[in-house]
């Protein structure tokens, strides 16, 4: 590859509000929640280091390893040269059915011809003088032979030079020298056409870098000079060219216009400074093409819009140009595709590549193979489930890397819907390479055999090959082991250089100075322990007993996510909510964190304080964001309830053709806070707004009473009943009342709990002529009210934090019948959801070890779900159901939504970051459902998500998350179930 402008493992997606802090000093519902960071293991390219911005397909093997597995065979392999230093890099280009190997050696540039088998063909011989500092090197065939240049780097100088060798790796003519300057170059390589080769490399300009060619002519005689370095493009933000006949196309990423140095258009805030120097980050994409005699035509547009990311990629595909890149347009970064035809028409105008899944990144696009009519797309989705094992396209996940997701596109742009994934446990991307009608990879994998299963070692992380087929079906698959590194288990120190041709596939594999190669192996390699042997692998196609570390995607069965979109980026979020609306669509609302007297964006006599939202979102797209109140509390919470539209009078006029939706919401004004509730349309602008309470809130010698931890529900006969914790009497309490369609008050507020300690986070849900509220309250246990199953309970007297449920008059508000505690339990109950289902309600709620430890038979350390169906008495059907996060990691939230089964979702943190697993609990189960993981989010194993589902079907999930850069936002996620 030529360029990679920008590492795919480098944190991507909008840059926007990067600075901000990671988190806000404000009180959770759930407790931080730790756990050990998946350690990733990083590739690296040869003793000279190619610059950031290039990736180099190196994969290198970890040095510590569990014991490897015995039996299966080795692979066939060559040894074709010994290299002076470990991480020198070798390089080989395919000519025909031959190859020809470039590499240093005693200070010399060395060639080998290799056969088709990968076989050497004579000796080595000698190419020239070779610089002892090479940072980057290329070889490419040509018609006529091959052409190598390289950049070398000598006190403080740098040159480029080029070389050109015939068929048989014999130069031509010594070396010549093309360019040398005391300024950085940092990469370079060779574009070969019918007349010879055009030799592009760039140099650094600070953020920005300026491309340089030369024409190499090679006919049947001697190679002609090198011409002068012209310039193709100056300050160009990023680039990548593809060879052609003609020459060569080069993609740029161009940085935007610049703005006139006007005073009133200086960033007022830190904010708005680290925004606008990221944003200079992003440029819009071009085309340009130069003959085989270096004339250079002028950039066409093909992306005008400065959104892109500077990892852009180009390839010819079925007689076209396709260019990828991730685009930051949208809130969530994307990877978009554009085709171009030559002569530079754009005739597949720049789009999203795949359904939106969050925030993604370009890991590369591998041109088909000569002839072949489609190229591989390669990308990786950040919330999605990570690498793992899976067995027949399941979905189990266990943190064993990235996964990388492939799909064949083809000139128009377009996608092929089969889709395949590919593990890899290492940062960079991994090597791919086009195989006859299918493609092949070399990745860095758990290495375990298929009859291993439910194993409890950890396998040994090792260099793997995969063949797919056309339709991206694994071939085959079995770790690079070989005869010449048998001193470790057969497995090289340094994989690199993929190729293949003819349906055959190889790629170069070298061991550790000093681990020599085994007697029958050809070459001297291991005498002395100071030479790193390299070998050429062959990659082939046959039955194996190892466990392939990629699988058909697209047959992943269900539940899983169908698409991710951001709704908002901006400030962390304190919770969120969302109703179902008719046709599919659904209104979602958010409050922000706001920690008082800690924010820098209130303008000077300004009171702001959260920020309380509400946006739209339908199969159709998303409609406006609408900013309901920037006076919001955090603690307050949102909540939203959706009404059918209004019936007609009997005369037939007051109808609606749409229903209306009311938000709860608690406002901080002048230091005291009142709920509110605010009715809003489809598209979720305002109509109305009332403050709900008029509570007193500030105490003489006392601290002010506080409304939070809002609750409501659409009452089925044209109201809504709104619930919320409240302290006006002292210790928190639930209160609730009753409002009409014009949000008046139509029943008085009413107490509806009297404990001696507080109450917390009231959900409710009205099931005919009842309110069903439940809450976490922390009162002690034998305090009078109805005993649930399940659990020993805390001692008499103690507090123990349990779920309560009480039924409500849905008219009056009256209590019918006592409260009841669902289950007594020394754990701290906490987070409870509730979902109608017929013939009563199923309760989920969030249980964690009150102290250091639960006492026997309790909660894990990071504490469990439970679940507990309820009939339309109220009374439990059978215990609780306990459900454990995967792996026994910290369940911190859990969103339900109940039809004929109930679906679920989990918020879980089994390492340092949360992940979504899905469940479906099905009536009368007694036994815990099996997790099966949606997504792993980008943000902090700290955060709570606030998941919430908007129906009842569980299609369309709504919750919290930081983006890869810091910011807040809301993401909606929909879901495919069984």
């Amino acid at each position: 590859m030529l360029v990679r402008s920008a590492l795919p493992w480098v944190r991507r997606g909008s840059r926007r509000d990067a600075g901000r802090p990671s988190g806000a000093a404000l009180r959770y519902r759930a407790p931080a929640l730790l756990g050990a960071a998946l350690a990733l293991l990083l590739g690296c390219s040869g003793a000279a280091q190619a610059p950031p911005a290039r990736a180099a397909r190196v994969v290198k093997t970890p040095p510590a390893q569990p014991k490897a597995p015995e039996g299966p065979p080795l692979l066939p392999a060559h040894v074709i040269a010994e290299l002076d230093d470990e991480d020198a890099t070798p390089y080989l280009a395919r000519r025909g059915d031959e190859a020809l190997l470039l590499y240093a050696a005693g200070g010399r540039w060395r060639t080998r011809v290799l056969g088709a088998d990968g076989a050497p063909r004579g000796e080595a011989m000698e190419a020239g003088p070779a610089a002892a500092d090479v940072p980057v090197a290329a070889l490419r065939a040509t018609p006529q032979g091959y052409i190598a240049a390289w950049i070398e780097q000598n006190e403080g100088s740098r040159a480029v030079r080029v070389l050109s060798l015939d068929p048989a790796g014999k130069p031509v003519a010594p070396a010549s020298l093309v360019a040398q300057t005391a300024e950085e170059i940092t990469w370079l390589d060779v574009l070969p056409n019918a007349a010879g080769a055009l030799v592009l490399w760039e140099m650094p300009r600070e953020d920005r870098v300026d491309v340089v060619m030369t024409v190499v002519a090679q006919g049947k005689g001697a190679a002609s000079k090198p011409t002068a370095p012209a310039s193709v493009a100056r300050e160009v933000l990023g680039w990548h060219a593809v060879a052609t006949e003609r020459g060569a196309a080069v993609a740029l990423v161009l940085p935007r216009a610049a703005q006139p140095p006007r005073a009133e258009r200086k960033p007022t805030r830190k904010a708005d400074a680290e925004e606008a120097a990221e944003a200079g980050k992003l440029g819009s994409i071009a085309l340009l093409e130069i003959d085989a005699a270096g004339k250079v035509s002028a950039p066409v547009a093909v992306s005008p819009e400065p959104t892109a990311q500077i990892d852009l990629e180009i390839a010819a595909v079925g007689g076209r140009y396709l260019l990828t890149w991730t685009d930051e347009r949208d809130i969530d970064s994307a990877v978009y595709v554009a085709a171009v035809e030559p002569g530079g028409k754009v005739v597949v105008a720049p789009r999203q590549a795949t359904p939106p899944s969050g925030e993604q990144a370009l890991v590369s696009l591998v041109a088909p193979a000569e002839g072949g009519g489609r190229a591989l797309l390669a990308w990786e989705d950040l919330l999605r489930a990570r690498g793992g094992d899976r067995e027949g396209g399941g979905a189990e996940a266990r943190g064993a890397g990235r996964l990388i997701h492939l799909a064949s596109v083809g000139p128009d742009g377009a996608l092929s819907a089969e889709r395949a994934a590919l593990v890899f446990s290492a940062s960079g991307p991994p090597d791919l390479a086009a195989d006859g009608d299918g493609f092949a990879a070399v990745t860095l994998a758990p290495a375990a055999l298929k009859a291993d299963r439910g194993g409890t070692a950890a396998p040994p992380v090792w260099p793997t090959f995969v063949r797919f087929g056309p339709d991206l079906s694994v071939r085959a698959a079995e770790p690079v082991r070989a005869a010449p590194f048998a001193a470790t288990d057969g497995v090289p120190y340094l994989v690199r250089g993929l190729s293949c041709h003819k349906g055959a596939c190889a790629t170069l594999a070298s061991a550790a100075a000093g681990a020599g190669a085994q007697p029958g192996g050809a070459g001297k390699a291991g005498a002395a322990g100071a030479r790193a042997p390299l070998a050429l692998v062959s990659l082939p196609v046959r039955e194996s007993a190892w466990r392939a570390p990629a699988f058909r995607e697209d047959r992943d069965p269900p539940p899983r996510a169908t698409a991710v979109r951001a709704l908002v980026e901006g400030d962390h979020i304190a919770r969120v909510a969302a109703a179902e609306l008719d046709g599919g669509a659904a209104l979602s609302a958010w409050v922000t964190y706001f920690v008082e007297g800690a924010s820098d964006g209130a303008p000077r006599g300004q009171d702001l304080a959260a920020t309380v939202a509400v946006r739209a979102a339908s199969p159709g797209g998303l409609g406006k964001l609408n900013v309901l109140s920037q006076k919001a509390s955090s603690l307050g919470g949102v909540a939203i309830a959706a009404a059918p539209p209004p019936a007609a009078d009997p005369k037939g006029k007051g109808g609606a053709a749409q229903g209306e939706s009311v938000l709860a919401w608690v406002a901080r004004e002048r230091g005291e806070t009142q709920v509110y509730v605010t009715k809003v349309d489809a598209t979720g602008a305002k109509l109305a707004q009332k403050k709900l309470t008029t509570a007193a809130r500030k105490k003489p010698g006392g601290a002010p009473s506080e409304a939070s931890d809002v609750a409501i529900a659409y009452d089925g006969a044209g109201g809504f009943i709104v619930a919320w914790v409240d302290t006006r009497d002292g210790n928190a309490e639930v209160y609730a009342a009753r409002i009409d369609r014009a949000l008046n008050r139509t029943a008085p507020d009413r107490r509806i709990t009297n404990a001696p300690l507080d109450a917390a986070e009231v959900q409710i849900a009205v099931r005919g002529q009842e309110a069903w509220l439940v809450w976490s309250d922390a009162r002690p246990a034998g305090d009078g009210a109805s005993g649930g199953p399940g659990g020993a309970g805390g001692p008499s007297g103690e507090a123990s934090g349990d779920i309560f449920l009480a039924r409500l008059d849905a008219k009056t508000l009256q209590r019918v019948g006592d409260e009841v505690r669902l289950h007594a339990s020394p754990e701290h109950s906490r987070s409870p959801v509730l979902a109608p289902l017929e013939g009563g309600v199923v309760v989920g709620w969030v249980d964690e070890p009150a102290g250091e430890s639960a006492p026997g038979g309790g909660a894990p350390a990071g504490g469990i779900a439970r679940f507990v169906r309820l009939d339309n008495s109220g009374a439990a059907q059978g215990a609780p159901v306990a459900v454990a996060g995967p792996d026994g990691a910290a369940v911190s939230s859990v969103a339900l939504a109940c039809d004929k089964v109930c679906r679920g979702v989990l918020a879980s943190a089994p390492g340092d970051s949360v992940v979504l697993n899905a469940l479906t609990l099905s009536p009368g189960d007694a036994a815990a459902p099996s997790l099966k993981p949606l997504a792993w989010l980008t943000g902090s194993a700290s955060q709570d998500v606030s998941p919430v589902f908007a129906g009842r079907s569980g299609a369309s999930l709504f919750f919290a998350d930081d983006s890869v850069s810091g910011s807040g936002r809301v993401r909606w996620m929909t879901i495919a179930w069984p």
